[in-house]
């Protein structure tokens, strides 16, 4: 089988144009012969891992799954292998097929056209082909595109989500299809959507999807001549730039248009509301300035209304409150303004509101909405300090968001009863007091971070899945929460964080029914004991964050949790050895501040994820492994160099942070280690190295931070430092380091502490100047032409003091720049200690 190429390119187009069409026999109830055998040389070259064309055997092709026949002829019409995960070439014999005018294979994993050895060309032909669908085959390879210009009855086209980079003539082929009504042409890569170009002859075209493109220019003139029949464009998530233009008014019959995740500028057009047909407008995340047209309220076919942008601002017109089919409003920017009850009067079928912006609410207590919401999202909005009475009128409510809205207040016994059956809870950064020891929480998705909730933790239902209680002021054990008869049945509990609170107590050894946790937060309490060994059986674990608490012993057995990516423990008493048994899957193993000992075991080098590593602040001792990066220097990809020893190859080639400082370790770094050419972090600091740097840190070209500071290294700061042009924290104080600090702007830009403590060192920025100290050399061997060196002396004194005040000059000039460098590359830091993640 052979993939498509350019020949079959060719190929295609010749049997298309041939337009020959086989004159054989019909059959009434029975599958055509021609037909039958097309599909099984398309099922030959298919790799079908599920068997979803198993029943393709029989004698009657029709009964087959996924083909359609005509009832009455018996021919086949129709083949539909959507979402099979198929893969392998589509053979062209399916073009073979007389008749056929639908073709969905899509979402499979199809990587172009194959071309069997007896293919017949003469019975090629699908010019009746009206529906081809080929999307989210991402790894399809096409040549061109022109053989689609042949398809002379093809009305629905999509090719969404395979990769047209190259086609940049597209939009000429596609015009070339006079009878298309639908085109989807969606996360193709396609970078040209000839903005220049005035008139194409879409006569026919009903539907245009291009969204999630790279065109990164202005909107298209052709696009608001299309076709006067068009209604529906889809154009969001381009980069599109530039200014609504009026000629959008020729498309009288659009009604959904999606602008949505571009760079459009501008007011949003006054003229707008003229298009009267508009049922779908979705003008959110790009840079509209100015105020919200008070005309939009004359578009009384909007079922869909969304509008976003930082620089919008002013108040809400009541005429909002006149679309009264509306069923989803998103309004954010920097809106501002009171909403009151006329804002909503006629708004009876709305369903989902969202409004995230700074709006304030003057409503009746008791005013009850005409609508009857599924979504709520006030994130952002002036609701406090009370919760809103209205919210109770809603029966049918599933999301609730009224996270940073200023409540203080809620009527505990009613609020948890009415939210008991409302999917998603979001409250977070509020401060709503509240004691939660008494409750049972019932809601699949419960962020209520940020808040003043006291007492105990609550009980949960099986149906929580994600709970986050972090940044409040919960105190007492967790074995209520944990080990109660709630506790004890099968839990769907995916993330639980209850970090940052005053939990205190042992961690209890009662996590067998929590099997599906994926995430483990519970830092920053008081929680003491050692960790039960029944949290070794949790082996979906991704992330177990426990630091900042008072937990002892040795670190948990996790050799079982395959999953686990973080591991953080830092600052808390454990002690014994670092343990050697740890998941291939770490990412991010952070260990300081505890009492561990022994040396750094060997079998930290076999872990091939790793990109941080802390073992700070503890009393290793010993040598830095030797194991680290022990490769032959092309088996590394030049592109993804990092820290640390390994004992095969390419291990530890993703690390990107280590920190080792802080401990009793000997001997020299490893040189190795400086062939670590994409570490970003390195600290060593306050240990009892020696030796030498690496001349290697040279080809170190992501390095940010470079801390050596108090140990016992020698010789010259090598030369090849100066190369390290991203280093914007560098301590090597406090060593014996000796000779000139080489030259190089980025060397001369920090201050003189990173250099202090190294009485051989000399040179900018130390005031120690280097000429000096060969003067005070030369005086101690003696010599008798002293003399005659004190004028050259003078002119290089006068010279290097002129330059050294030039440098500092310059540097004083940038130091906020420095400053705000300096916290920029902290933040940097702090990023790679995040505890977890959430993918939404």
């Amino acid at each position: 089988m052979v993939l498509f190429t350019s020949k079959i390119s060719v190929l295609l187009l010749l049997m298309l144009s041939a337009m020959a069409l086989p004159k054989g026999n019909c059959s009434t109830h029975s599958c055509n012969e021609n037909d039958e055998s097309a599909l099984l040389i398309f099922k030959q070259h298919v790799i079908d891992p599920f068997g979803y064309l198993s029943s393709w055997f029989n004698e009657d092709c029709c009964a087959w799954k996924g083909v359609q026949c005509d009832n009455v002829t018996g021919r086949v019409t129709g083949l539909d292998l959507n979402n099979q995960h198929l893969q392998g070439g589509i053979n062209l014999s399916l073009f073979q097929i007389q008749f056929l005018t639908y073709l969905n294979l899509s979402a499979n994993s199809f990587t172009g056209f194959s071309l069997s050895e007896n293919f017949n060309q003469s019975r090629a032909n699908i010019s009746s082909l009206k529906y081809l669908d080929l999307s989210f085959n991402e790894d399809f390879q096409l040549d061109n595109l022109q053989w689609l210009s042949h398809l002379s009855s093809l009305q629905c086209l999509d090719l969404s989500a395979i990769n047209l980079e190259s086609q940049t003539n597209w939009l000429q082929t596609m015009v070339m299809l006079p009878s298309l009504l639908e085109l989807r042409l969606s996360m193709c890569y396609l970078n040209n959507i000839n903005p220049s170009v005035k008139f194409v002859n879409f006569t026919s075209l009903l539907t245009l999807d291009l969204s999630q493109n790279n065109f990164y220019s202005n909107l298209p003139y052709w696009l608001f001549n299309v076709s006067s029949d068009i209604s529906h464009i889809d154009l969001s998530s381009n980069g599109l730039r530039g200014q609504i233009p009026k000629t959008l008014l020729n498309l009288r019959k659009l009604k959904s248009l999606r602008l949505d995740d571009n760079a459009l500028t501008g007011p949003i057009p006054d003229w707008l509301g003229k298009h009267q047909h508009l049922q779908h407008l979705d003008l959110s995340r790009n840079n509209f300035y100015g105020s919200f047209p008070s005309s939009l309220g004359n578009l009384s076919s909007l079922t869909e209304f969304s509008v976003s942008s930082d620089s919008l601002s002013g108040s809400l017109p009541k005429s909002i409150g006149q679309l009264f089919n509306l069923r989803s409003l998103y309004i954010g920017g920097s809106f501002s303004g009171v909403l009151s009850e006329n804002h909503f009067r006629n708004l009876s079928n709305l369903e989902l509101l969202v409004l995230n912006s700074h709006f304030a609410f003057d409503l009746d207590p008791n005013w009850i909405p005409p609508f009857q919401l599924k979504e709520i999202d006030l994130a952002k909005t002036i609701l406090g300090p009370f919760f809103p009475e209205w919210i109770y009128t809603q029966r049918t409510l599933e999301t609730l968001d009224v996270s940073s809205s200023g409540i203080s207040t809620i009527n505990p016994d009613r609020f948890w009863s009415h939210l008991a059956n409302v999917r998603s809870i979001t409250l977070s950064n509020n401060k709503i007091s509240a004691d939660l020891s008494n409750v049972t929480l019932n809601s699949e998705y419960i962020i209520m971070n940020n808040n003043n909730f006291t007492g105990g933790l609550p009980l949960i239902s099986t149906n929580v899945s994600c709970l986050d209680l972090s940044y409040n002021f919960l105190s007492g054990p967790i074995s209520h929460f944990l080990c109660s008869k709630l506790g004890r049945e099968m839990n769907t509990l995916y993330y639980l964080d209850v970090s940052n609170n005053l939990l205190s107590g042992a961690i209890p050894d009662c996590w067998e029914n929590w099997r599906g946790l994926a995430f483990l937060m519970m830092s920053n309490n008081k929680l003491g004991g050692e960790i039960p060994p029944s949290i070794g059986l949790l082996n979906e674990l991704i992330v177990i964050d426990l630091h900042k608490n008072n937990l002892s012993g040795n670190s948990p057995d996790i050799a079982n949790i395959e999953s686990l990516k973080l591991l953080d423990l830092e600052e808390n008493n454990f002690s014994g050895v670092i343990p050697t048994k740890i998941p291939k899957s770490i990412q991010m193993m952070i260990l300081r501040g505890n009492q561990f000992s022994g040396n750094i075991p060997a079998e930290l080098c076999t872990l091939p994820s790793l990109k941080l590593l802390d073992l700070s602040q503890n009393t290793l001792s010993g040598f830095i492994p030797s194991c680290i990066c022990k490769y032959t220097p092309l088996d590394v990809p030049r592109t993804i160099s990092h820290h640390r020893q390994i004992s095969f190859e390419i291990s530890w080639w993703l690390l990107r942070s280590l920190d080792l400082s802080a401990n009793n370790l000997s001997g020299e770094i490893p040189a190795a280690l400086f062939d670590l050419t994409h570490l970003i972090a390195l600290n060593l600091s306050r240990n009892h190295l020696v030796g030498k740097i690496s001349s290697n840190i040279g080809g170190m070209g992501y390095l940010e931070s470079l801390d050596l500071s108090n140990n016992h290294l020698s010789g010259e700061i090598p030369v090849a430092i100066s190369n390290v042009s991203f280093l914007g924290l560098l301590n090597l104080s406090y060593n014996d380091f000796t000779g000139e600090i080489p030259s190089g702007e980025q060397l001369q830009s920090f201050y003189s502490w990173s250099y202090v403590g190294n009485p051989k060192l000399c040179g900018p920025p130390l005031p120690k100047n280097c000429s000096e100290e060969v003067n005070r050399d030369e005086a101690q061997q003696g010599g008798s032409n002293d003399s005659l060196k004190d004028s050259l002396y003078i002119g290089i004194g006068v010279g290097y003091v002129a330059g050294f005040c030039g440098v500092w000059y310059s540097l004083l000039l940038n130091r906020p720049w420095r400053r705000k460098y300096f916290q920029f590359l902290d933040d940097i830091l702090d990023f790679l200690y995040v505890r977890s993640s959430q993918v939404k």
